[in-house]
């Protein structure tokens, strides 16, 4: 068994299988299914602490759900981020919902679906004969950046955006789940951005581009916006079930299952970044125009999300 499927098991657990090691016979009461490590985009760090990282299932008849979260949450495991396991105790589906969650706002939420090794595939280096290679903990890592929510800790002399994207009608009602992208003068990629449930986002910008030194105080920016098309549904309000899921309509990105021993882009990818358009989203007809001030994180006008014409 490799360290990571070496974790402590549950309380409770039963052996799923008898195994011999160099320290003779043990039994195994679980196996690593899967390890989250969310990373804050901005510093490449360890996201946290306070994150909720689970998996969503569906409802166990006769059980009530703890409302108005829909996810069984994953163990947290310090440095090793929150893991999902293999156990005696109930088989887990080909692939799980996974959903990142931070209740201070410092991060946006994300959903990814990720396929999971099977407890053959992973036993299979136990037995003898060996029946299947063995899979090392790396190729069960989910690593997703999270992007700067309303409630992250903004260093001094930042240079951004907070702004709300809306949609092009009177109500100028929020769009749900947006993403943003930045563009300095000649076109150059200066950042991106995922906003929330009501339509925030905070877009922060490193580097002004292009723009010979000494640069402005002051330039302008391009901002292009992905929304879900057709809007995806706001929760139900405070008179309706107390189960409406506060993640309602963002979306969960499909990722393929890691090799083994994992590429590079298994562990690292546009998806894992962010920057992907995920399917249903729509990219606006035109690029808007707001103007940045370096050092500072200035509150901007809303920013109208108009799709093209089907």
């Amino acid at each position: 068994m490799t360290p990571a499927d070496a974790l402590p098991g549950p309380a409770g657990a039963r052996p799923d299988r008898r195994i011999t090691v160099e320290a003779g016979a043990v039994d195994v009461l679980h196996r690593l299914a899967l390890a989250v490590r969310p990373l804050d985009a901005r510093n490449r760090a360890a996201a946290g602490p306070g994150l909720r990282v689970g998996w969503e299932s569906a409802p166990v008849p006769g059980r009530r759900r703890q409302a108005p979260d829909p996810a069984r949450p994953l163990e947290g495991h310090g440095a090793t981020g929150f893991v999902l396991r293999h156990t005696a105790a109930g088989a887990l589906p080909a692939a799980v919902t996974v959903r990142v969650d931070d209740p201070a706002r410092r991060w946006i939420p994300r959903r990814f679906t990720v396929p999971l090794w099977t407890p053959a595939e992973l036993s299979g280096a136990d037995e003898r004969p060996p029946t299947a290679p063995h899979i090392p903990a790396e190729s069960r890592l989910l690593i997703p950046w999270l992007l700067p929510g309303p409630g992250y800790p903004v260093p001094e002399g930042t240079t951004g955006l907070r702004l709300r994207v809306t949609r092009p009608d009177a109500a100028a009602t929020p769009v749900r789940w947006p993403r943003v992208d930045a563009f300095g003068p000649g076109g150059v990629p200066l950042g991106w951005a995922h906003g929330d449930e009501h339509g925030q986002v905070l877009l922060l910008i490193d580097g002004v581009g292009v723009l010979p030194y000494p640069a402005p105080s002051r330039f302008p920016v391009a901002l292009r916006t992905h929304a879900p098309d057709p809007p995806p549904p706001a929760p139900a309000g405070p008179s309706s079930a107390p189960s409406a899921d506060p993640l309602a309509g963002l979306v969960a990105e499909p990722l393929a299952r890691s090799a083994s021993p994992p590429r590079p882009q298994d562990l690292d990818n546009e998806v894992l970044r962010g920057t992907a358009r995920p399917a249903g989203y729509r990219t606006a007809a035109a690029d808007t125009v707001r103007t940045l001030t370096v050092g500072r994180v200035v509150h901007a006008a809303d920013l109208p999300h108009t799709p093209p014409d089907p």
